[in-house]
């Protein structure tokens, strides 16, 4: 298929989802949001910010690669690894003394909302979505200014022992204080000198500084957790993100282990309301290797359909499941890196039970879906199609305050890179013999065991901010898929 046929594949999908959306009664979204102090970083910045710490400290750690930032030189260090690399970066600190470090030393370009579960709740319900309901364990008033004020938007409460949905802005906890990330955004081209080290930056691309204090828990309370099953009539699909938030050990004593069985028993509670319900989990950058492998083995196996993950997470997710070899593979990005990719999104739905694993990368999506999928394969193709639609226009935009301003995406041409690792993708597939490459070229692969949809993306040049993509594409093609599924009649 040429660029000019999935371009009308392309607006062809737009239409559908537009027209059909409307077909999902509503979305059920948690658990992390945040406000985000967003900064664009400059070489000026980098090098003012280097000069104020111990280069020596700042190798070595770049060598040791910190997984949490106790300190200025942590943080330095993982800074020059995402840049040296290109690559997105979350990494958590404990303490407030980060954030007083970056106030007194940078100056914030905006701040808006935070968090995948913040993002995605605005996001969908600015698409026009009948009903989104946006659960936050530790909603202050601050944080709760941060969130779209549209009546479709709404927070569960408990008043006088009945559950209601009312506006975060007359749903938060006046107790409960703000909790801010730091979002430090680079762009393609930007040198950096240190030491004696001097290296460009390959790709636009930022750095999260992840704040978890330790009121942060992934919780719920009784009262809300017995009457969840009564939101049934307002629920198709449900996505959970946050899960990165659950520490080993608490200060009081708890371990990840009562929060895991918590959040398990919350997914099972939403079934019971809604046996029909679709679950999907939007997978991110977890260091803990321990909450990796918890989060995977415990909470997404046999309790979640769906899994949304990028390139470094599927290394991630497959590396704590034992396929250390694949892993390394689909990090290095050599040559056949498209190929590593489908092999461990294809290894993640099989070890994980799942209906469908969706890795987005830069230029192209990958969605395996499991052969008792109720949606047909086009099906899968248009909510991706739609998915990469809505990450275009964030990228383009910055945000979308309507569905027609999603439209804008469509302008945004088709990645030439991208097609070209599908073409990659293809010939591998027909070597293998699993199918000939007229079968291959809509996108649309069907295999003894599982089904594949791979679609070129739109990406954006020089887009206005990354923060946001990838959840627009995961919660756009969630939700149009299950619009799909409506429209036909399925569950």
């Amino acid at each position: 298929m040429h660029l000019e046929q999935w371009e009308k594949h392309y607006d062809e999908a737009f239409s559908d989802i537009k027209e059909s959306l409307d077909n999902v009664r509503g979305m059920f979204v948690a658990y992390n949001s945040n406000v985000d102090a967003i900064k664009h970083i400059s070489e000026r910045d980098v090098s003012k910010l280097l000069s104020l710490v111990d280069l020596g400290e700042v190798q070595e750690k770049i060598v040791n690669y910190p997984r949490e930032i106790v300190s200025p030189a942590d943080f330095l260090s993982r800074l020059i690894i995402a840049m040296r690399d290109g690559k997105a970066a979350e990494v958590p600190t404990y303490t407030s003394d980060i954030h007083e470090w970056l106030t007194d030393h940078l100056v914030f370009d905006d701040a808006r909302m935070g968090g995948q579960a913040g993002i995605i709740s605005n996001l969908l319900a600015h698409l026009g979505v009948r009903k989104v309901i946006s659960y936050v364990p530790w909603l202050s008033k601050e944080q709760a200014e941060y969130f779209a004020d549209l009546p479709n938007l709404l927070h569960p409460v408990i008043e006088d022992g009945v559950l209601m949905l009312k506006h975060p802005r007359q749903a938060y906890d006046p107790e409960f204080k703000p909790r801010v990330n730091w979002i430090i955004e680079f762009s393609r081209g930007l040198e950096v000198k240190y030491g004696g080290e001097h290296f460009v930056v390959p790709r636009d691309n930022r750095l999260i500084i992840s704040s978890r204090p330790s009121w942060i828990r992934i919780d719920m309370s009784r009262e809300l957790y017995d009457r969840i099953p009564k939101l049934e009539e307002d629920v198709d699909g449900a996505i959970l993100a946050g899960y990165q938030m659950i520490r080993e050990e608490y200060e009081d004593g708890t371990t990840y282990h009562e929060y895991v069985e918590r959040a398990v028993n919350v997914i099972e509670r939403l079934k019971e309301g809604n046996p029909d319900i679709r679950i999907h989990v939007e997978f991110t950058s977890i260091q803990n290797k321990t909450i990796r492998k918890t989060l995977l083995k415990d909470i997404v196996c046999r309790h979640v359909h769906s899994l949304g993950l990028d390139t470094v997470e599927v290394a991630n997710a497959l590396n704590v499941l034992g396929h250390e070899e694949l892993a390394y593979s689909v990090i290095n990005k050599g040559e056949n890196g498209i190929v590593a990719l489908y092999e461990g999104a294809v290894r993640l739905l099989h070890d994980l039970k799942l209906e469908r694993v969706h890795v987005h990368s830069l230029g192209f999506f990958i969605c395996v879906i499991s052969k008792d999928h109720p949606l047909d394969v086009e099906g899968h193709r248009t909510a991706l199609l739609f998915g990469s639609t809505l990450a275009a226009a964030q990228a383009s935009r910055g945000s979308i305050e309507h569905l027609d301003d999603a439209a804008v995406g469509l302008n945004v041409p088709v990645s030439e890179t991208g097609y070209k690792e599908l073409e990659i993708l293809g010939k591998y597939m027909v070597r293998r013999g699993i199918c000939s490459m007229d079968e291959f070229v809509d996108g649309c692969i069907c295999t003894p065991t599982h089904d594949v949809i791979v679609v070129p993306s739109k990406v954006v040049k020089d887009p206005i901010a990354t923060v946001g993509i990838g959840d627009a594409i995961s919660a756009g093609a969630f939700v149009a898929m299950l619009a799909k599924m409506k429209s036909m009649k399925y569950p």
